[in-house]
């Protein structure tokens, strides 16, 4: 039996539904899972409710668009399902279940439904009165054409405009929604298309930068495919063949300085490609190479370089060098090699010539000799061993190639004082000049000087021994004719204390004399002489002799009083000095010590008292000719 729903028998079916829609709402179920995924395949079917007026038309590339009549309004519909195939008689596939208030429906939105160009498809649509069912029968099927693949661009041209780089341009594709341009590229010759940009314009430069892949002087083919807003793309234009420019041009001009001291300074044209921004520098051992990068200068302008890194540099001395450059541009394009060149390092500096050297010098040597002819040659360093030894020491680093004299001191630095080589000793000298990178020349032959040699020893030295608080001291003049004079030392010792007493200048006399004044009786000194030139050498200490000044007499002995009245005669034994000129009498006093009674040229005297006088005890001293005065001698006490 065939019935017509009501709006109220309709009614519990849409409490039902709007139930479950809000439910799986709240299950964050998505409106795609309802349209088709909830809907049971086997819906039962009614007479009623067909759509009307199903139409489909394209709806811009790779898309439908189906619309129909709404169902009268005594009607409810639940959903629409809409169906398509590649063919009239089917097989219809589902492809969508629309909610009533979103028709039309456009098919082929989403990228992964996308439909294909110039295709016909036939769509049929059926409505769904209910969550459970009923289905209404389907449409009549209605069909259509989508639009073609976009047109490819025209006008296409491609030009070489700098290393390595093409531009391309193009006329717009008439098509609708074009959104971008692809630019494929292959050698010429092949069919190997790659593509090398995407573009929105209608102009695109591949390459022209260094990580460009395109080489020089080389032909390509281009082609353009539009692209739409689907992705849809168009047939290849037309391809275009164009030859990449060449690479710079060689470099021009290039020169190399010899002779230089460890380096090659070189030079050359600058390049008259203004993209060109950097000359790379190759050198070799032999023409034919292997030539190895060294350097590179930046710049367009930049049209020279020291080979060894610096000058001086770190090349080999009297190496020979072959040279290339090559200009490289901002793209990385390297020119051929330009002319190879040759040039040499500067030798090793000659060997210094006429060296002089002055001998009988105090401790020192002068050392000149001739400036060398090397111009770069910037010091010497002077070398001497003792003659008769192979070891060499470095004497000095004089700096400065005009700098060709050295006073050798041994190393002493005060000018006041003498140098430190040895008196009387051979030495032997050598030269070594040295340039800008310190490359030193052999070794000059070696000169000799000899030192002065000291002078002799003086010789006679002889001291007085008797004379009163002296001692006088006589040597002989030594042979030199530059002795300035000598210096005299005095000690109690004989082996050590020695002090100067006086430095004795030459005097021209046959014989040299020296004196140690203000000495006590019998003093006894040792003396010691050694010469000294006028540069300060001096000799050997002469051998040690010994002086003393003269003593004491010795006292009378004997001493003898005879009572004579009131007096008494003294007598004593004279000492054995043969210079004794008198006698002094001493009384010794008990408070007041000896005291001076008289005075006697002859070994007597008499001694006057008075009548109370007490007896004293009596003393005598000897007197030389020089006032010196013995010891007493031994006491004598006067009895009655």
């Amino acid at each position: 039996m065939s019935v017509h729903p009501t709006k109220k028998m309709y009614c519990p079916w849409l409490a039902f539904t709007a139930v479950v829609v809000f439910a799986l709402l709240l299950l964050g179920v998505g409106c795609q899972t309802l349209q088709i995924m909830q809907i049971d395949e086997n819906l039962p079917a009614v007479s009623y409710g067909t759509p009307q007026g199903v139409n489909v038309t394209a709806h811009g590339p790779r898309a439908a668009q189906i619309s129909w009549a709404p169902p009268p309004a005594e009607e409810k519909v639940y959903r629409y399902r809409v169906e398509r195939a590649l063919s009239a008689d089917g097989p219809f596939e589902t492809i969508a279940d629309i909610v009533p208030d979103k028709t039309p429906y456009i098919d082929g939105t989403s990228a992964e439904k996308r439909l294909e160009d110039s295709t016909t498809y036939h769509y049929r649509v059926a409505a769904i009165m209910s969550r459970k069912g009923p289905i209404s029968p389907f449409s009549q099927s209605v069909s259509v054409m989508t639009l073609p693949p976009p047109e490819p661009p025209a006008g296409v041209t491609a030009t070489a405009t700098g290393s390595r780089a093409v531009t391309l341009k193009w006329e717009r594709s008439p098509s609708e929604e074009i959104v971008a341009y692809r630019v494929d590229r292959t050698p010429a010759g092949e069919d190997n298309y790659l593509t090398v940009s995407t573009v929105s314009g209608t102009t695109c430069v591949d390459g022209g930068t260094p990580a460009s892949t395109l080489k020089d002087s080389t032909s390509y083919l281009y082609r353009v495919i539009a692209i739409n807003s689907v992705d849809s793309q168009s047939q290849p234009s037309i391809a275009i063949e164009v030859t990449t420019l060449p690479p710079p041009e060689p470099v021009k001009g290039l020169t190399a300085t010899s002779h230089e001291v460890r380096c090659v300074p070189l030079k050359w044209e600058a390049s008259p490609e203004s993209d060109v921004v950097r000359y790379d520098i190759y050198q070799a051992r032999d023409p034919g190479g292997p030539f190895s990068l060294i350097g590179s200068t930046q710049g367009l302008k930049a049209t020279s370089f020291i080979a060894g890194n610096n000058n001086p540099g770190n090349l080999e001395d009297e190496g020979k060098y072959y040279y290339t450059v090559r200009a490289v541009n901002a793209v990385t394009a390297e020119s051929a090699d330009s002319e190879i060149i040759q040039a040499v390092t500067r030798d090793i500096p000659p060997e210094v010539s006429q060296i002089t050297v002055v001998s009988a010098r105090p401790r020192e040597v002068p050392v000149s000799w001739q400036p060398s002819a090397d111009t770069t040659v910037t010091g010497y360093e002077l070398w001497r061993a003792a003659a008769g030894s192979d070891d060499w020491v470095q004497v000095a680093r004089i700096n400065g190639r005009e700098s060709v004299n050295y006073l050798d001191r041994g190393g002493e630095k005060d000018p006041s004082k003498l140098g430190q080589l040895k008196d009387g000793t051979e030495y032997l000298y050598r030269i070594i000049a040295f340039n800008t990178a310190n490359v030193r020349s052999t070794a000059s032959d070696p000169v000799s000087a000899t030192t002065k040699v000291i002078p002799a020893t003086p010789v006679g030295l002889a001291a007085t021994r008797n004379t009163a608080g002296l001692v006088t001291l006589t040597w002989q003049p030594n042979p030199e004719p530059d002795i300035k004079g000598y210096q005299v030392e005095s000690s109690k010792r004989a082996d050590d204390g020695f002090r100067e007493i006086m430095f004795a200048p030459v005097s021209g006399a046959e014989t040299m004399t020296a004196t140690e004044a203000g000495l006590e009786p019998g003093a006894v000194r040792y003396y010691r002489v050694r010469a000294r030139d006028n540069e300060r050498l001096e000799s050997e200490w002469c051998e040690t002799v010994e002086g003393m000044a003269k003593p004491l007499p010795d006292a009378p002995t004997s001493l003898q009083a005879a009572a004579a009245g009131p007096a008494f005669m003294l007598t004593w034994q004279p000492p054995p000095q043969g210079d004794i000129t008198g006698y002094r009498v001493w009384a010794q006093k008990r408070l007041f010590g000896w005291t001076l009674v008289g005075s006697a040229d002859q070994n007597h005297y008499r001694l006057e008292l008075g009548v109370d006088d007490r007896l004293p005890v009596i003393a005598v001293t000897a007197i030389d000719q020089d006032k010196l005065e013995s010891e007493k001698s031994e006491p004598l006490k006067l009895n009655p």
